[in-house]
């Protein structure tokens, strides 16, 4: 069950929504409300690995107890436990597979058939890091610990963020999941949120990511520069607007709900240099990591050579986190190798050049390393990365040229993908309610049509999840 699919607009969305405002006033009866419907939203994908998450759950909540009320040393040594614990559950189900088939010859058949029998549970890194980040918390007295079983859960299973995020820390939560409104403004401002994700998801990330599939499936010797360029730019925007799209359609979930998310995207691709779009994309889990990897490392505080290091652990972490294959790590080093170079003096000279430049610089940058992330075969990679760069007058254009792959509504989509990409508008779309009442009347019926145009596309496409799902 997806945000973006009949079952969870018309049946499982409208359900809550009355058990939920029957039980207004009664905060603990919205919390079970809530914690129920984030139970069996998980439990509709993925069935009995419901009892994994759960016992996930209930493992964090006994130590985040136990770190609290212990004293040093068994403190460290019970935040330790906890953090194999959950590091051990992770990798085997996400890790296992890959560290078998990088050992080769070295493990036996029966693990290479064990690997290969191990299913990747829906958004296993996300309630992963949602359990560290609260028994961390903990330890450094960022958070107090939680008594309550109920919000713990709560805060992990929470279903607009369950399965891709963002990743929410328990102290910026903690408040609301113990006193929350629900107002008129909320319910407004959550379901605009709501429809803005839910086009981009519909609308542009899956028209986007059609065209990217559609190249990508073919022989690259019957593909030349322009094409794979074309499938690089649409699979920039495929995976921005359906991860974004998520993050927003999360976001305004939760304040239907009374809860306040912090933001997940600032346009990254408006950026100007590698360290500024790693300040906009995927800001919770960039936050995560500097956090509880960057800093606890030292982070630029030991010399430069330890900096260096450390932006090359925190970026391994990041590639790897994002799946179990080499080109996820080479995705994750080829960032952090560019955050580098920056660091070492060319972000100096960034600075210098008119912005046009600095915008193409980090562009350009962008869109290859989003080649190395989508293509995980290594020679496959390899003879693509060369077409890009190199004119190869054997193609034969008639079999297929850029033409074939666009239709007009194609184009038209790219470039409103394009155009939305970019803050036009400042920091996001403009809340209507601040300006005069043909403007909101205006807005309203926008977002209105905007919503009846994805409907009648969800209607007439097959399904389609989200991207983030997987990771």
């Amino acid at each position: 069950m997806v945000f973006s699919s009949a079952i969870f607009l018309f049946y499982f969305l409208p359900i809550i929504f009355i058990f939920y405002f029957l039980t207004q006033g009664k905060l603990v009866l919205q919390n079970i409300v809530l914690f129920f419907a984030s139970c069996v939203f998980y439990f509709w994908g993925e069935k009995q690995y419901t009892v994994l998450v759960l016992a996930s759950v209930l493992f964090n909540y006994v130590m985040g107890v136990v770190v609290d009320r212990s004293r040093v040393p068994f403190k460290t040594f019970a935040l330790a436990l906890a953090i194999g614990v959950n590091l051990a559950i992770l990798f085997w189900y996400k890790y296992l597979g890959f560290f078998i088939n990088t050992l080769g010859g070295f493990a036996s058949a029966a693990w290479h058939d064990r690997a290969r029998g191990i299913h990747l549970p829906l958004g296993i890194s996300f309630f992963t890091f949602h359990g560290l980040t609260y028994l961390i918390d903990i330890y450094r007295k960022d958070a107090k610990v939680s008594y309550n079983p109920l919000n713990v859960g709560l805060y992990t299973l929470f279903f607009p963020q369950l399965v891709a995020g963002p990743i929410v820390r328990y102290k910026d939560i903690d408040q609301q999941l113990r006193k929350r409104t629900v107002t008129g403004e909320r319910l407004y401002e959550g379901s605009r949120r709501f429809i803005i994700g839910f086009a981009k998801k519909l609308l542009i990330a899956n028209t986007a990511g059609e065209i990217a599939d559609s190249i990508y499936g073919l022989p690259p010797h019957y593909l030349h520069a322009s094409i794979l360029w074309l499938a690089a730019l649409s699979y920039a925007l495929q995976i921005y607007f359906d991860f974004s799209g998520y993050s927003d359609m999360a976001i305004g979930l939760a304040k239907l709900f009374g809860f306040d998310f912090l933001e997940n995207f600032n346009f990254p691709y408006a950026a100007s240099s590698i360290k500024d779009f790693w300040r906009r994309w995927h800001i919770s889990l960039s936050t995560f990591f500097r956090d509880y990897v960057y800093i606890p490392l030292g982070g630029n505080k030991k010399g430069k050579f330890r900096t260096y290091l450390n932006l090359l652990i925190v970026f391994f972490l990041t590639g790897i986190w994002h799946g179990a294959s080499w080109n996820f790590v080479l995705w994750g080093l080829f960032h952090g190798a560019f955050l580098i170079v920056e660091r070492i003096g060319f972000g100096n000279v960034l600075e210098r050049l008119p912005r046009l430049l600095r915008h193409g610089y980090t562009l350009f940058v962008v869109l290859v390393g989003w080649v190395l992330f989508r293509i995980e075969d290594f020679g496959l990679l390899k003879m693509m990365l060369a077409k890009m760069f190199v004119f190869d007058a054997t193609v034969n254009a008639q079999i297929y040229s850029v033409a074939y792959f666009l239709n007009n509504y194609d184009i038209f989509i790219l470039i409103a993908g394009v155009f939305f990409s970019w803050p036009w508008f400042g920091k996001g779309p403009a809340t209507p309610r601040r300006y005069g009442m043909a403007w909101k009347l205006g807005a309203d019926l926008s977002y209105l049509l905007l919503f009846l145009v994805s409907l009648t596309v969800m209607s007439s496409s097959t399904f389609n999840p989200f991207i983030y799902f997987r990771f």
